[in-house]
């Protein structure tokens, strides 16, 4: 099926955004025009705030990139994006507004499509009204057939359990040669503080899961997603290397299988239907709103 629909994969993040590389979902925004190529209007006097999960860039392809923030002050606003060619936003070869709201937990995920193939591109994000930006972040187009390319180097992650040790390999890997990294799953844990990869030695780090509980609803898993995007070296790499992500069990439970996992049990609800909501949100938590810009 994926070699018949090689779209499949895409459009699927599409309607989710809960894979790594969409953390916490959000309405998508599609870029397909190309009416903004300079910046012309932007403020001269952004500050940095606002942006405290920092920036990403997901499943990058010969034409375009996922980008994708989250706007922390609590309150709907309506955010400015650009993609340029170089770091002082000289060539903006894309650029729109995003509205970030409470129902997507203040998050902004754009799928910025056809931009030119085997391309670095930055990007940032900021609220016009109060000045704040984000950092600036990295991400590339990958080559296309006609490209003339030797080779592409990709770093390979999995298994990330906050309160069991230091993300200190997320770091070396954002300073690293590598052009995107692909992480096969387990991009959180799902276990409430003192479980699982935890132990008197890892407690001293004070990496404690939050929310203090097993995650079984949406906004526990937003809540555990923004504990993961505060570690420091996982926004670096984030904002300086594009993902490929997949899922694995602790994206949901542990051993999961089609009607329940080992990590769940009847008292904590219908899993079928926990797994439901956590894969279709854009159904059933709210209308999904795609826009051309």
């Amino acid at each position: 099926m994926e070699k018949n629909n090689p779209l499949n994969r895409r459009r699927f993040l599409k309607n989710t955004l809960l894979a790594a590389g969409g953390i916490f979902i959000a309405p998508l925004i599609e870029s397909c025009t190309d009416d903004f190529t300079s910046s012309e209007n932007a403020p001269e006097d952004l500050k940095n705030g606002g942006f405290e999960s920092g920036v990403a860039s997901f499943d990058p392809t010969a034409g375009g990139v996922i980008i994708w923030t989250r706007y922390s002050t609590g309150a709907d606003a309506e955010i400015t994006w650009e993609i340029s060619r170089n770091s002082n936003f000289s060539e903006i070869v894309r650029k729109g507004q995003a509205s970030a709201t409470a129902i997507n937990d203040f998050t902004i995920a754009v799928d910025v499509q056809n931009i030119p193939s085997n391309t670095k591109y930055f990007y940032r994000f900021y609220n016009g009204k109060t000045k704040e930006v984000s950092v600036t972040g990295e991400t590339l187009t990958l080559p296309s057939k006609t490209d003339s390319v030797n080779e592409i180097k990709m770093a390979v992650v999995s298994c990330s359990n906050f309160p069991a040790g230091l993300f200190n390999v997320y770091g070396a890997i954002a300073k690293s040669e590598a052009d995107v990294v692909v992480h096969l799953g387990d991009y959180i844990y799902e276990y409430a503080p003192g479980q699982y990869g935890t132990n008197p030695y890892t407690n001293q780090l004070g990496r404690a899961h939050q929310p203090a509980k097993e995650i079984l609803n949406l906004s526990d898993y937003r809540e555990r997603y923004r504990q993961y995007r505060s570690d420091k070296n996982l926004q670096l790499l984030h904002q300086k290397k594009p993902f490929i992500c997949v899922w694995d069990d602790h994206e949901f439970a542990n051993d999961t299988y089609k009607s329940g996992a080992e990590n769940h049990q009847p008292a904590e609800g219908d899993f079928r239907r926990e797994k439901w909501l956590l894969s279709r949100p854009t159904v059933n938590i709210f209308p999904l709103k795609q826009e051309k810009i």
